[in-house]
């Protein structure tokens, strides 16, 4: 049976309890927010059924893809579908060549409590909801179950997900189908669902009202600069970008509030097993400065021949070019990286946000700093890394 005796060995992908035909695998939220499973030991059988899923335990390494992917920068044609996603609104346009092949699309999507869970469907208008980064980790109980359903019955099914998930899909359905077509992205962790809700609470407060709208990678004052906006039932938004934005800064700057997991991440490297990975193309204007208009441009990396067939049936309607992977690198330090935390406070952190409001436990943990104040601070986190 699968048994959690150090929390960085779960990554929370939510595969052993899918997989296990005695739904004696139920999940449990610890102090930090994350979930773990937990075996019913007078229901198991012990199969091992669960630990064969476990992308942690080992990778699906009978998934072959490309051992150099193709590598691209991109971004989508129609201004406005470029400017509401993440980044150049290429995942759009493939998933939207599958919807309407009568395909399905797996994606994260915001609950009214705002949580993520993942979902599965064959409804366009659903695309609106999955589009746009989710910074936080995201529930996949029952999608594992639904997308083999789906490809069994000859669907075409389009599904994207952090690489840990990719893998530990593949790991569930035990091969390769040829209706299904993944995509993952440049991961650099996912955030505890815990933090993130009461980064939401501190903001209905604060504007008396119930969030409806949540938009990371906001681009209201650039790509480069991104933000994150919130709009509220009573028709007033919030808006700051990353520097200003309280969790933005405790994600990126403090990294405080990541799964455990994700310091020490496994999916690290290519190749991945993902069909094709989606990232910002970050540091792009540096390479070809006419692929960057401070709106969004994608890193696109193929790791396969289907990926390659998806794309290039999406390529009239893209602007793009063909770099490396020494390109790609260049900005995408967590293609090879795990996220390392700058603070060694977790476990008073979290017991504070049990008992303070967002805002005052973030100015104790994560203040925001000036600009010469953050370029000082990292150099001397810089420079203490060296000495040791």
């Amino acid at each position: 049976m699968i048994e959690i005796n150090n929390k960085v060995d779960c990554c929370g992908c939510n595969a052993c309890g899918d997989c296990c035909p005695h739904a004696s695998i139920s999940y449990e939220i610890d102090n930090e927010g994350f979930w773990y499973p937990k075996v019913d030991i007078n229901t198991c059988t012990n199969c091992h059924l669960c630990e064969m899923v476990c992308p942690m335990l080992t990778k699906s390494d009978f998934i072959v893809r490309y051992e150099t992917p193709k590598v691209f920068a991109a971004f989508n044609k129609n201004e406005e579908i470029r400017l509401d996603s993440t980044s150049g609104g290429v995942h759009s346009l493939l998933a939207e060549y599958v919807f309407s092949q009568e395909g399905y699309v797996g994606g994260a999507v915001y609950n009214t409590d705002h949580t993520v869970s993942h979902i599965t469907s064959n409804d366009s208008s659903k695309l609106n909801e999955i589009r746009s980064s989710k910074y936080l980790q995201s529930k996949m109980v029952g999608q594992y179950m639904e997308v083999k359903e789906l490809l069994n019955l000859g669907k075409t099914v389009f599904y994207c997900g952090a690489p840990c998930q990719i893998q530990a899909l593949y790991k569930y359905l035990r091969k390769d189908y040829d209706n299904l077509i993944t995509a993952d992205f440049i991961c650099r962790g996912v955030n505890s669902p815990k933090v993130f809700v009461s980064y939401i609470n501190m903001l209905e407060r604060q504007y008396g009202s119930k969030a409806t709208k949540i938009k990371f990678k906001c681009k209201k004052w650039g790509w480069h600069n991104f933000s994150t906006r919130v709009s509220f039932a009573n028709g007033m938004e919030y808006c700051k970008d990353r520097d200003h934005d309280l969790f933005l800064i405790g994600y990126l700057q403090s990294g405080i509030f990541s799964r455990p997991s994700c310091y020490d991440c496994h999916f690290k490297g290519f190749p991945q097993k993902a069909d094709i990975t989606l990232a910002d193309f970050w540091g792009i204007e540096h390479l070809d400065s006419s692929m960057d208009h401070d709106k969004g441009t994608s890193l696109v990396m193929i790791n396969s021949d289907k990926g390659l067939e998806l794309f290039n049936n999406v390529k009239d309607d893209l602007t793009w070019k063909e770099f490396t992977m020494s390109d790609a690198k260049i900005g995408n330090k967590a293609i090879d990286s795990s996220m390392k935390p700058l603070s060694d406070n977790r476990d008073l952190f979290f017991d504070a946000i049990d008992k303070k409001p967002f805002e005052q436990v973030a100015k104790e943990f994560f203040p925001i700093r000036s600009s010469w104040q953050w370029f000082v601070y990292k150099t001397k986190v810089l420079i203490s890394k060296f000495i040791k």
